[in-house]
């Protein structure tokens, strides 16, 4: 199997993202809680660089077309990961890195070979830094933060030898201008909570004529603790 082509620019259409984390931003800015022991509050945490770890329970899902029509839905599990934030002076929330590395993907026989092809090395990771622009301004009472941006995302990824001896790194690919909403909300602790959900629908991606990936989902669940925030 030689390395795929460098795919094209995606075409996309967008899902609402807001409606499924909106519900939780609303509750958390109506409590309007101190965190407990008189910590940093929201704002100025995020005025810091933030550094989260991304939860096991995060998902990653794309549906494939293989050649002749056979589909496939690809959930590799997610292996952790970081995702590291911070606000600007201007207002913005940036999404600086997001880092996702993904379990082994094992596609069956018949579909790519006469064997199982089995994918290693699969992480997800931002090829842009993602802009978000907050749906309200910042202040320092604060204890939600929600918006939406556009950035690239990018796929590392190897195959497996068919001797089980080596790791044989393939093309990045890079899915263009891919909708993010984020939320981000802090706890009574102190403690950051982020969601970092895209939604991308249609195409996403072409292997030639081998596969196409179609249906993107990716849901990111990330927490810190004071001690990852950083000057």
């Amino acid at each position: 199997m030689t390395n795929p082509k460098t795919p094209t620019k995606s075409r996309t259409s967008v899902r609402s993202l807001l409606p499924a984390v909106l519900p939780l931003t609303i509750l958390a800015a109506a409590c309007g809680f101190t965190p407990e022991g008189g910590g940093e509050g929201l704002a100025t945490q995020l005025r810091k660089r933030a550094f989260l770890d991304v939860s096991t329970d995060s998902d990653v899902a794309v549906s494939a077309t293989a050649r002749g029509g056979l589909n496939l839905d690809v959930d590799p599990g997610v292996l952790g990961g970081q995702a590291v934030l911070r606000t600007t002076t201007d207002g913005w929330l940036l999404v600086e890195d997001l880092e996702i590395p993904l379990d082994d993907v094992t596609v069956p026989a018949g579909v790519l070979a006469n064997r199982p092809v089995v994918f290693t090395d699969l992480a997800l990771r931002l090829g842009t830094q993602l802009a978000i622009a907050p749906l309200a301004p910042i202040d320092d009472s604060d204890v939600s933060l929600i918006g939406r941006g556009d950035a690239d995302l990018l796929l590392d990824w190897a195959m497996v030898s068919w001797d089980n001896q080596q790791h044989l790194p393939l093309a990045m690919r890079r899915i263009a201008d891919v909708p993010f909403a984020v939320a981000v909300e802090m706890d009574a602790a102190g403690d950051l909570h982020a969601s970092i959900t895209a939604r991308v629908d249609g195409v996403v991606d072409e292997l030639g004529e081998l596969v196409a990936l179609r249906d993107l989902q990716v849901d990111v669940l990330s927490s810190s603790t004071p001690a990852s925030i950083v000057p």
